[in-house]
């Protein structure tokens, strides 16, 4: 299998690592690499040397015989880079948020309606073991009804953008659509579709960007707190963080207290579970110290495309929807 790859920033640099410990086991190669650097070149090097390399993502799509491409490249680039691979016929694998409007929304469904490839959305959150632990929860209904529950995603401001996109809300989406859309999305991975969303309470940066929000969805028996933040300092460590409250137990997971258990109260105990397997430890430019999910999520895409999973990976269609939300919410922030 032929993969093209664009993006070499943060998390690009770790899908690449991801691809090169699956190339290890399986019959793949990454044989084309973007990126407008040419640092970020070098160190792509270093993992797949015989690669061709470009600076643009489009040139490459356009001169390379691929199977697959991965796009890692800036969210506001994802839009023009899957049409580009939809239109080659390509199998796709895009980081979230798959793009940033309601109208490149509904021009990818378009696209997709008669398409045939595979796609998958890097909605990682989906793979994490402790976010899956508390989905089985919920859908095992092992200890009752869900009465309770609230996520956080927590970061100090974002300094390391290519030409510091991330501070370009057009580009970024804000804090919502960078952020926020992980909680939004596994919300409606693990409950489904809310009744209504709104935003409770958000902040901004001097230049007139969210870089806060706490938001809450409206289900029939249940509401669920959201909150996501890219706080002044940039030296405030990032934590995803949840609670649930069950008739039967309460869970909470903190990862700036202990990223590897979940805390669960239950039967009158208090006890750890651990959720995190092997990981493989990477020097990381963002805010992850290994491999973990990513390499989750990557490798169930390529077993998938290599037919060894049937599990389908996160869909394009589906992936729209949590962007369509979180620009609902984003557009509240506006009317303020």
């Amino acid at each position: 299998m032929r993969i093209g790859f664009i993006g070499v920033g943060g998390m690009g640099y770790t899908h690449l690592l991801c691809l090169q410990e699956i190339a290890s086991k399986e019959d793949i190669f990454v044989s084309a690499i973007a990126d407008k650097r040419k640092e970020r070149q070098e160190m792509a090097e270093k993992i797949f040397p015989d690669a061709q390399i470009y600076t643009d993502g489009i040139e490459l799509l356009e001169k390379e015989n691929l199977d697959t491409v991965f796009i890692i490249a800036p969210s506001y680039e994802h839009f023009s880079l899957m049409k580009k691979a939809m239109e080659k016929k390509l199998s796709i694998f895009c980081e979230k948020p798959v793009c940033l409007s309601l109208k490149d929304c509904d021009a990818l469904v378009a696209m997709e309606k008669d398409y045939t490839k595979p796609i998958c959305i890097g909605q990682v959150v989906r793979h994490m073991p402790e976010y899956r632990f508390l989905k089985s929860c919920i859908e095992s209904g092992k200890y009752g009804k869900l009465l309770d529950l609230s996520f956080e995603r927590l970061s100090g401001d974002v300094g390391w953008g290519y030409e510091d996109w991330f501070h370009d809300e057009k580009k970024s989406g804000s804090v919502i659509l960078d952020l926020h859309i992980h909680d939004l999305d596994f919300m409606r991975f693990v409950l489904g579709e809310p009744l209504k969303a709104e935003v409770i309470h958000f902040t901004k940066f001097e230049s007139g960007m969210v870089n806060h929000v706490l938001t809450k969805a409206k289900y029939s028996d249940l509401e669920v707190l959201s909150e996501a933040s890219w706080y002044h300092s940039d030296s405030y460590p990032f934590q995803a963080n949840y609670r649930a409250d069950f008739e039967k137990a309460t869970i909470q997971y903190n990862s700036a207290i202990d990223k590897e258990h979940i805390f669960l109260c239950a039967d009158g105990k208090q006890e750890k579970v651990r959720t995190a397997g092997d990981e493989i430890e990477i020097q990381s430019e963002i805010n992850i110290k290994s491999l973990g999910a990513y390499l989750i999520e990557d490798r169930k895409f390529i077993s998938y495309l290599l037919g060894k999973d049937e599990e389908k990976p996160v869909s394009l269609q589906d992936a729209i929807e949590s962007v369509r939300l979180g620009v609902e919410l984003w557009e509240q922030t506006k009317q303020s």
